[in-house]
């Protein structure tokens, strides 16, 4: 349970408030953890009996409720649903972007159409929603609703309103920043997994000078050499005196015709002994203009390279 919290009353109290938020942080929280602490926080810290979180979905046709918290039990609930087609001029007002302050949510024009169903039924007469952005894109809304007798809200509770708003932006931008550096890994680990995994040899070289950037250990088995050994060294070295292969050439072949190119050839292995080879190569783009060139090696005798 969260302490108890002074209402705030005046800038002062605001700014207060805020360095107090700042100080406990949120960055140790799960996202929802994070989103009920702040649902928790604005309510006491506002004195206002219920707080909640909507999820926008995709279609903008739906509001879903993330999370509810009702100051006098202090409990949280979630799951309650509002749908476009029932409440038309709320989703509109929404979708422009701009806070709906209610100072009597049953005369108000954006607010009204929710008096017999959502209102009276849980007794609130003055509303606050802050909308929700993240990346510029509208994801859901923050909702401040008085119970019992409607009043006006202060200027210090709109602000207030509005920094919460924010800082749900802030902690769902962080979590999908955490999500996607997850699944960066992932996606490493995967890639890296199929590279020393797979049953060809395969070379990385860079494109613009031909030396090699990394291997894996297939490429070991067929020329004979630890992965130490192979990086830095000239692509073209690997291969025999007839060969006129040339990593460079290669890849400007590769992006004039914009495909993958096989072509026969041999490779000499730490011993010196050639090795008949299918030879695949594909120029892949990295950031900044970067080029590298994979080389996939498949021996046309595979008794030869093991031997």
């Amino acid at each position: 349970m969260l302490p108890p919290f002074r209402p705030l009353s005046s800038c002062l109290d605001l700014q207060g408030a805020f360095a107090q938020l700042s100080r406990e942080g949120f960055a140790s929280c799960s996202l929802d953890e994070t989103l009920r602490q702040l649902t928790a926080t604005t309510a006491r810290m506002l004195n206002i009996e219920r707080v909640s979180l909507w999820g926008l979905s995709a279609r903008r046709t739906t509001l879903e409720c993330i999370d509810l918290y009702e100051l006098s039990g202090d409990r949280h609930s979630r799951g309650m649903t509002l749908r476009a087609a029932r409440y038309p001029e709320y989703f509109r007002a929404l979708t422009r972007g701009e806070p709906i302050v209610a100072d009597d949510a049953m005369k108000h024009p954006s607010t009204q159409e929710f008096t017999d169903d959502y209102l009276l039924m849980n007794g609130i007469s003055a509303v606050i929603n802050s909308p929700i952005h993240v990346n510029g894109e509208l994801q859901g809304v923050l909702c401040i609703e008085r119970v019992g007798p409607h009043s006006a809200w202060t200027s210090v509770q709109r602000l207030f309103a509005h920094a919460i708003a924010s800082l749900v932006s802030l902690a769902l931008l962080q979590s999908q920043l955490v999500l996607m550096e997850e699944e960066l890994r992932d996606a490493n680990h995967l890639r890296r997994a199929l590279f020393t995994g797979a049953r060809d040899a395969i070379l990385i070289s860079d494109a613009s000078t031909g030396h090699v950037l990394d291997a894996n250990p297939q490429a070991e088995k067929l020329f004979g050499r630890q992965l130490q050994q192979l990086l830095g060294v000239l692509q073209s070295e690997l291969h025999s005196t007839g060969d006129t292969l040339d990593v460079r050439e290669l890849c400007k072949l590769l992006v004039n015709t914009g495909r993958s190119e096989a072509f026969l050839g041999e490779v000499i292995n730490g011993d010196g002994k050639l090795i008949p080879v299918e030879v695949t190569g594909q120029v892949v783009e990295l950031a900044q203009g970067r080029r590298i060139v994979q080389g996939i090696f498949r021996p046309l005798d595979p008794a030869a390279a093991d031997a």
